[in-house]
């Protein structure tokens, strides 16, 4: 029989109770609706009775169920023999705690069985679990009754009000209330919801990303509450995307002092979660704060955060005790591959926050092993008595774009696996692997109770195809769409709030290829990763080829020295101003802590370049590169300077760790010679950046 650790429910019984309760289950034919079973007897006194019971219980079904009575408590060993064969005994831990197996045709109820002797025994009761069939292989996970299996669906309300249709399996469209029905019969308990203060500008215009207000929040948190799920509230305290690149304060408390800003934010937090709850939302969990690894609305000094993460927690402490309903306070981070965390948790103690859960997020293209995200998890609940979670996650079930306006997982651009990361097929399957990989790392951790994956609904609101003839048309009602309902990641009207990211990179959604649907809204199978996790599936794994690049330092001999700068600047010169190899910099390296990396408050140029001898043949060279905030004149060009010229290939960037690999292939060296390979950077003030693991190798012979 296939055991199944997590209790389903528990009943208070006696020993002797239980020996009925096997007799008659044994009986029943079959009548009962439990499945066969695991029972377990906390309470050494009664041990003799329990290994009656598995007697009684075999006995009564006429050799039909096979039990086995293990009974841990050395004193009472002795006395636990079985006189029919089906039970046996085992001394061989200090425990006191008596399992009986019940044989696979077994059922058990516990219903109608009345207290015969008083003594109160725990007992536990565990189904058998029996993988399903489906389209995807998926391995049980032990998952207690209330792990959190959540998704972030903070766009969804704008995406409905934009037009787009959402199915059921059967090809059925869905409304709303059937739409987050369908969300909880594919194992979906939580949904997380993110909160701007005042994500509109000065003439009333969304800035877009959901038009993520207190009254969105509202109107999602209902259908979620009526399908019956939980809500986590994801406040950012800012009026538009707060991230590890950006904490900006809300508008309204820009010249606010310190003080000033406690107190706002505590009140605010007050009145919207009070709106919140007297709507009717069923709110479980509150952040305070969204990826606050650098900031929070607008404070960088960890003492001064401190002071408004106590603020936002006390809030919601009062809030709850007036609702008479509780509400977890989770704090939330990115970069657990920064090594940083349990500095953090440190902080947060040392200052005496309030808190219930340390919240990391964990995409597998930038966050580091699973490995390391269940350590850190593990020694911040160990160390602190937290709880602790995955508040975001996504995979790509694809690399197409589906709305014309860029992916943030695309060909070129974090499709990569490097270093120690691990990457998954694009593809339905694949996408399943992975949430199934995060939810088991966090089950693994001490006090790891959820994973949330992030956006699995943010769908083009109409689907965009290049290659077709009203490619251009569709673009422009798409972007006239997104601009009105605020249905995509920013509007040009955030650029008010945020001139240099969101006010030139506006657009669509940047994930419609990480959802759980397609770009039609029709759902995928990986939607069925919450409910298949805890059966499994009866599925053969079929490898999935993709056109992911394979991780090259893994393959092929790295010609450069020091490609990926982990030793520093050693093998490179840096001339120049803006730039330098830098370590530290976990949030803009591709892989490791090092990287080349480029900012100033001036016009700035460099370049960084080392030499390398090559034998006779064909070299490929290959970098990454990420960054933003350039302007319309600045240059970005990696090279390679051989005797017959130089090659040069010319770079842009396009966001915070969007990744571009820009390559120059057939590189031809016909006789053994030194070359140069390097790149420059001309850049107008506030750009940023940083470039990574270069790798220049042989790919062939000259022909």
């Amino acid at each position: 029989m296939y055991r199944k650790n997590l209790a389903i429910w528990k009943r208070t019984l006696t020993a002797s109770a239980m020996a009925a309760v096997l007799a008659v289950s044994s009986l029943s034919g079959g009548t009962l609706t439990a499945a066969a079973e695991d029972v377990i007897v906390s309470d050494e006194n009664d041990a003799d009775a329990a290994a009656g019971a598995a007697d009684s219980a075999a006995d009564a079904a006429e050799d039909n169920a096979e039990a086995d009575v293990v009974v841990t408590d050395v004193s009472a060993a002795d006395s636990n023999t079985s006189d029919s064969g089906t039970a046996e005994a085992d001394a061989s831990s200090d425990s006191d705690t008596v399992v009986v197996t019940g044989g696979a045709d077994d059922d058990v109820t516990l219903e109608a069985v009345e207290d015969v002797t008083g003594q109160e025994t725990v007992v536990e009761v565990t189904d058998t679990v029996t993988p399903v069939d489906a389209e995807i292989a998926v391995d049980h996970i032990d998952l207690p009754e209330d792990f959190m299996e959540g998704v972030d669906i903070s766009s969804y309300a704008s995406l409905i009000d934009s037009g787009v249709t959402f199915y059921d399996f059967d090809g059925n469209e869905l409304d709303e209330e059937g739409f987050f029905e369908l969300l909880a019969d594919c194992g979906v308990n939580y949904v997380r919801i993110r909160v701007w203060n005042d994500p509109y500008d000065s003439e009333g215009n969304s800035y877009g990303g959901g038009n993520c207000d207190v009254d969105q929040a509202i109107r999602i948190g209902q259908w979620a509450t009526e399908a019956g799920l939980k809500v986590a509230i994801d406040f950012h305290y800012s009026d538009f995307w707060a991230d590890p690149g950006k904490q900006f304060a809300p508008k309204a408390w820009e010249d606010m002092t310190l003080e000033e800003k406690i107190e706002a934010l505590n009140t605010w937090t007050k009145e919207a979660l009070t709106e919140i709850l007297e709507a009717g939302v069923n709110v479980g969990m509150v952040q305070v704060g969204n990826e606050t690894t650098t900031g929070m609305a607008g404070e960088t000094d960890w003492s001064n955060m401190c002071k408004l993460f106590s603020a936002g927690s006390a809030a919601v402490r009062e809030v709850a005790a007036e609702f008479d309903t509780d509400i977890l306070v989770a704090l939330h981070f990115a970069n657990p591959e920064s090594g940083k965390y349990t500095t953090f948790a440190k902080i947060l103690a040392q200052n005496e926050v309030d808190y219930d859960v340390f919240a990391s997020s964990f995409y597998p293209y930038w966050h580091g092993t699973l490995e390391n995200l269940t350590e850190t998890l593990s020694t911040i609940a160990e160390t602190y008595d937290k709880y602790v979670i995955v508040a975001e996650t996504s995979w790509a079930y694809t690399l197409e774009d589906g709305d014309g306006s860029g992916n943030t997982v695309a060909e070129g651009s974090n499709d990569t696996a490097y270093g120690e990361l691990t990457y998954y097929d694009f593809s339905v399957q694949g996408q399943a692997d992975e949430v199934a990989a995060v939810i088991s790392a966090v089950a693994d951790a001490t006090n790891g109770i959820g994973v949330f994956y992030w956006e699995p609904a943010w769908i083009p609101v109409q689907v965009y195809d290049a290659d077709a003839d009203d490619a251009e048309t569709v673009l422009a009602e798409n972007q006239e769409i997104w601009e009105t309902y605020g249905s995509g990641w920013a509007s040009s009207y955030a650029a008010e709030y945020d001139p240099d990211d969101a006010g030139v990179y506006y657009g669509g959604s940047a994930v419609d290829n990480q959802t759980l649907f397609d770009f039609e809204g029709h759902p995928l199978e990986s939607l069925k990763i919450f409910s298949y996790v805890k059966t499994g599936t009866t599925a053969e794994r079929v490898i999935v080829e993709t056109e992911a690049e394979t991780e090259l330092l893994d393959t092929v001999e790295n010609l450069l020295e020091n490609g990926d700068f982990e030793d520093g600047d050693t093998a490179w010169t840096v001339t120049g101003t803006g730039g330098g190899i830098k370590d530290n910099e976990t949030s803009n390296v591709w892989s490791g802590v090092w990287c080349l990396h480029f900012w100033s408050d001036s016009d700035f140029a460099f370049e960084a370049v080392q030499e390398v001898t090559l034998e006779p043949g064909v070299y490929t060279l290959t970098a990454y590169l990420q960054g933003g905030d350039s302007g319309d004149d600045d240059t970005f060009t990696m090279y390679a300077v051989v005797d017959n010229g130089d090659i040069t290939v010319d770079c842009s960037l396009t966001g915070w760790r969007n990744w571009s690999t820009p390559t120059i292939e057939n590189i031809t060296i016909t006789e053994t010679t030194t070359i140069e390979a390097g790149c420059t950077v001309n850049a107008s003030a506030g750009c940023w950046g940083a470039w990574d693991d270069f790798v220049l190798y042989r790919t062939g012979d000259v022909e």
